[in-house]
């Protein structure tokens, strides 16, 4: 799968990203838990009240990010392919640039 195919495939059926729990896997893959670039920080916890718009581009970041290493790029690939349905957001098409308030 290319790069594009996989950007295809997280953002087709309005999916936004993945849920907290197993977008914070990301940190794993990417291999940067300790010296992860801000604009690469999974949007979870305190960041969950960022927009659906932030959140997508903040998946495909790590995406693009990914693909600069072949083996890190396969990792998250298969992973990505491998998250139930259930665990993903899903939102409106085209993704709101509005903040999500905390319930």
């Amino acid at each position: 799968m290319t790069v594009d195919e996989l950007k295809k495939y997280v953002t087709s059926n309005k999916r936004i990203c993945p849920m907290p729990l197993v977008w914070n896997k990301f940190l794993d893959i990417l291999e940067m838990k300790e010296k992860m670039p801000p604009h690469l920080i999974p949007l979870i916890l305190n960041g969950w009240t960022a927009s659906d718009l932030d959140k997508r581009n903040r998946l495909l970041a790590q995406i693009d990010y990914a693909s600069k290493n072949k083996d890190c790029f396969e990792k998250l690939e298969k992973f990505i392919l491998n998250i139930k349905n259930d665990d993903w957001l899903y939102g409106d098409e085209p993704p709101s640039d509005k903040e999500t308030p905390m319930i």
